[in-house]
Formats: structure tokens, C-alpha cells, sequence
């Protein structure tokens, strides 16, 4: 759950961060508009220039770690990412809160826009996802990190539902008992995935992706996993599937990487997977601090769920 800092609190954390990476004076500071389910993330503007700041709330030091340790590797493979900036000490964490310690963490501040659902975005997300795809190695031995949303993680919260009541619940384990049989023994090709392309986490600039952010569940898994789940943040208009917009994707992804047969014929199998997971995860931060936000979100991976998806209109 996010947690806001008051506003004289985020000056205060302000005014520290620009003293450690020495970033000048504060002119700016404010709470950016979008903001997730778990970190806080705000603006800030100095007389040297602009930055983010991301507070992260809920992530052990480790998984933090593993998350920007990723972004300097990607960074020198030529992905777009956006590399922490690091004080000259060379420490990424700024930690103001001695008695709630959760660490603060700078980002150069990236100019641009979320995309607009068009085909050659749709396209362009298609080849960014076949890039890390096809990244030969993994960053180093300990990347094997569980998916947040694998299909062990999501079978557990199933079970840790089954004595709830509510009707998204049951919805939920009615749709889980039904796909989960499928996705359990599939032998397709693993690598290093994003885990959460969603258009909220690209910055576009003039049509062009300039920036994949928020690589915090980053791990190992299918490939398929990434993709569905990027189709679902780019192949969407207001809850209405584009297969328009799929084709382009997946014309710009098997322009880089080609689907083998097993992965064509396990597409709409994961398409249908992936909103469950995200579901799953949002009922049991729902059981904990539920929210009219998050309520709309489940109903609405709900829906997407039970789409029963027709994917062979969508290959040459």
C-alpha cells in the first residue's frame, strides 16, 4: 500500500537528497499524478535540473538491490532504461528516515508521454519485448528470482482465498480451477522477462519509445508470460480488445524473436493466464486494504480472463 509523505516531509526529504547527490536547491516538489500500488513517486525540480524520486515502501533491501543492479546491466546491453543516479559515494539509496527506513531512490527525469494505443506502438512495444528476449545471458547467477505471478505464487493465494466469501473471490477460483491445469506443466522457453509492460511504465517521446521503467519484478519465467502480459497493456482500448493492435505487436515481436509452435498454440491459453495472476494479486492486497480502485481493477481482470481469445487470425 502507498504511503503519502505530508508535503513538509517530502520538502524535508527533498532538501536531503539534493545535499547526498549534490543536485542543488529545491525549486519543486510534488507527488506525480499516476501513482502505483506500492512505491510513492514524486517530481522534483532544482535549479540543476529534474528527477524523480521513488520511495520504495514494501521491497526488502535485496529485491532493491536486484532491481537496480538489472537496470546498469540493461543500460550497457543499449536498452532504454533510466540508471539510478548515484551519489559520489556511489550509493543509490537515500534513507531520511532513521525510525521508518524506507529508502529513496533518484531517477534522471525522462521527458515524454504515455503512448497512445496505435498500431505502431503496439508494433514498437513488440520489438522492445523480442530485444530483452533475445538477450543471449542472464545479468548473473542469482537472476532466478520466482515470478511474482508465476503460476506457484498465484496457486497459493488461490488456496489462501478459498475460505473467502466475496463474490470476486469465488469468481476468481472458478476461473483459476479451470485454467490452471494447463499452465502448470508447459515446457516453453524461459529468460529474463520485464513482468510489467503496461503503458504506464513506457515513456514515449514523438512516437518513439525512449524509456521501459519500473523493473522492480524482473525475474525469470516464460517468455509467453511477458508477452501476454504486454499484450494486455498495449492490445486494450477501455476494455475492449484491438486485434488490430495484437497483430501489430506480435508482427513486431516475431520480426525479432519467431514464436515456435508450442508457444502459437499456448498464446491464448496465456492471455487468459495472465489477467488471473494480476487478479489474484490485487484480491490479496484487496483482503488487506480493500479500495474502489483495486475493486474496479479485479472485475475488470475478471473479464479479461474469461475472454476465450482467437489468436491464429492474428499471425500471417
Amino acid at each position: 500500500m502507498i504511503v503519502t509523505p505530508s508535503q513538509s516531509e517530502l520538502w524535508s526529504v527533498g532538501e536531503q537528497v539534493c545535499r547526498q547527490f549534490e543536485l542543488g536547491e529545491v525549486r519543486q516538489l510534488e507527488a506525480l499524478p499516476h501513482q502505483g500500488y506500492s512505491n510513492f513517486n514524486a517530481r522534483l525540480n532544482t535549479d540543476r535540473g529534474t528527477y524523480v524520486l521513488r520511495r520504495y515502501t514494501e521491497q526488502p533491501a535485496e529485491k532493491i538491490t536486484h532491481e537496480l543492479r538489472l537496470i546498469d546491466w540493461l543500460d550497457a546491453q543499449g536498452l532504454p532504461v533510466v540508471p539510478p543516479l548515484r551519489d559520489p559515494n556511489g550509493r543509490a539509496r537515500c534513507t531520511p528516515n532513521r525510525d521508518h527506513p524506507a529508502p529513496w531512490i533518484v531517477f534522471p527525469f525522462v521527458d515524454g508521454e504515455e503512448p497512445e494505443a496505435l498500431p505502431a506502438t503496439a508494433r514498437k512495444m513488440g520489438e522492445l519485448a523480442a530485444r530483452l528476449h533475445r538477450i543471449p545471458e542472464r545479468p548473473w547467477k542469482d537472476a532466478d528470482r520466482e515470478n511474482l505471478l508465476s503460476v506457484r505464487a498465484t496457486l497459493t493465494i488461490a488456496d489462501s482465498l478459498r475460505e473467502t466469501g466475496t463474490s470476486s473471490a469465488r469468481h476468481f477460483l472458478q476461473v483459476m480451477d479451470l485454467l490452471a491445469p494447463g499452465v502448470h506443466d508447459l515446457n516453453l522457453p524461459t529468460g529474463l522477462v520485464h513482468g510489467d509492460l503496461f503503458p504506464d511504465n513506457t515513456i514515449f517521446r514523438e512516437g518513439n519509445l525512449v524509456a521501459v521503467l519500473d523493473w522492480e519484478e524482473a525475474c525469470v519465467d516464460h517468455y509467453l508470460f511477458d508477452l501476454a502480459m504486454a499484450m494486455h497493456g498495449f492490445c486494450y482500448v477501455a476494455e475492449e480488445w484491438r486485434p488490430d493492435l495484437a497483430r501489430s505487436f506480435l508482427a513486431g515481436y516475431e520480426a525479432g524473436r519467431p514464436l515456435d509452435r508450442v508457444e502459437r498454440g499456448s498464446l491464448p491459453l496465456f492471455l487468459r493466464w495472465t489477467p488471473l495472476a494480476m487478479a489474484g494479486w490485487h484480491l490479496r492486497r484487496y483482503s488487506l486494504a480493500p479500495s474502489p480502485r483495486q475493486a474496479r481493477r479485479i472485475d475488470q481482470l475478471l473479464r479479461r480472463a474469461e475472454t476465450v481469445f482467437d489468436c491464429d487470425p492474428l499471425f500471417p
